[in-house]
């Protein structure tokens, strides 16, 4: 019978981002500074069912008891690779080693990391090391319907549209449709040399044009 090792909480370099495995005691305090404070700052967290928070404390208190009890989630930050400072998070969610299948999920940048490459590169480290280091079949991502952003995130890193799961959630008071978005290990191949391609090159070429081609 095929199985599937739990993924690892390593340390992932890339050239532009880093991911560190989170800890709470070292990391809480940075990623409340870069995510409250403004508007613009805070916009981060209007699709998450959670946040924003009203200290440090309370978001380290959110981690603790909401997030870090979960057996099927594994967490980094996002750091630039040249500052070594954080500018977001992400995790691995939903894991089923049975079935070689997980989710990637809980992703914020800080606005100042919007429309670089850092978002990119964190999700392509993520998804090499869950397709080519624990050869897993496949990995999702879902989305609130009106999130846009993150609906036009999806198609361009190469996942496929599956449906909407129509009054999925009742979050902040409001109904939630869900979309989900899918790669397996047979998308994985061209999608990694889509990547490549895109992450490695000077000029202003378009992962969404690779990807859809």
């Amino acid at each position: 019978m095929e199985t599937w090792s739990y993924p690892l909480s390593a340390r992932l370099s890339g050239k532009y981002v880093t991911l560190q495995p989170f800890s709470v005691g070292d990391d809480v305090e940075e990623l409340f500074e870069i995510s409250h404070g403004s508007k613009e700052k805070e916009v981060i967290w209007d699709f998450l069912y959670y946040g924003p928070f009203k200290n440090s404390l309370e978001m380290r208190k959110w981690y603790e008891g909401e997030l870090l009890t979960k057996s099927d989630v594994v967490c980094w930050v996002i750091l630039d690779a040249a500052t070594e400072c954080i500018i977001g998070f992400i995790a691995f969610m939903s894991i089923v080693p049975a079935h070689g299948r997980a989710e990637i999920g809980h992703v914020w940048l800080t606005p100042s990391a919007h429309k670089t490459k850092a978002n990119t590169e964190a999700q392509y480290l993520l998804l090499s090391h869950i397709f080519d280091i624990h050869r897993y079949r496949r990995v999702e991502w879902r989305c609130n319907s009106l999130n846009h952003a993150s609906r036009t995130a999806a198609t361009r890193l190469g996942f496929t549209f599956e449906g909407r799961f129509r009054k999925h959630m009742f979050l902040k008071g409001q109904n939630r449709d869900t979309d989900w978005f899918a790669m397996t290990d047979f998308d994985w191949p061209r999608v990694r040399s889509n990547f490549q391609i895109y992450l490695n090159s000077a000029t202003s070429i378009s992962l969404m044009n690779l990807n859809t081609a």
